[in-house]
């Protein structure tokens, strides 16, 4: 029988490693990808770098600009962290006044997401449906 090399010994013992953190990264993924607000008028894209998920303006419409001073491009929350359930710890800096808030996101079915914004204590919050695109 012949011996493995060392290039195969190294893919032994990295592989299952390889194949565990690509496999949990799945859940949190599910995040990922174009969402409409209520109105869908205005839409968002979800991206992640390393383990935070980010959200910049895709497409605005004139109530967007209008009421939330919505821009194109403009990354609007920052820093979400999945936890095995929901994305936390999130930052947004509101638009038009600059005001910072915390967000929290969950995923109700594949196809919707439930949004809390609030600032300081979770009890007085702001909650809103986006629907993915």
């Amino acid at each position: 029988m012949k011996s493995l090399s060392y290039r195969n010994k190294l893919w032994v013992v990295f592989l299952p490693f390889l194949l565990i953190g690509a496999k949990a990264d799945q859940p949190a993924d599910q995040l990922l990808g174009h969402w409409l607000f209520p109105s869908r008028g205005s839409s968002v894209n979800i991206f992640r770098i390393d383990n935070q998920y980010f959200v910049r303006v895709a497409d605005v419409d004139q109530a967007g600009e209008k009421n939330f001073g919505l821009v194109k491009d403009a990354v609007i929350i920052r820093n979400l962290k999945y936890d095995g359930q929901v994305w936390s710890d999130g930052q947004l800096v509101h638009p038009k006044s600059g005001i910072k808030l915390s967000v929290e996101v969950s995923m109700t079915d594949p196809q919707a997401i439930d949004v809390i914004v609030y600032k300081g204590i979770k009890l007085l919050h702001r909650k809103f449906t986006m629907t993915r695109k």
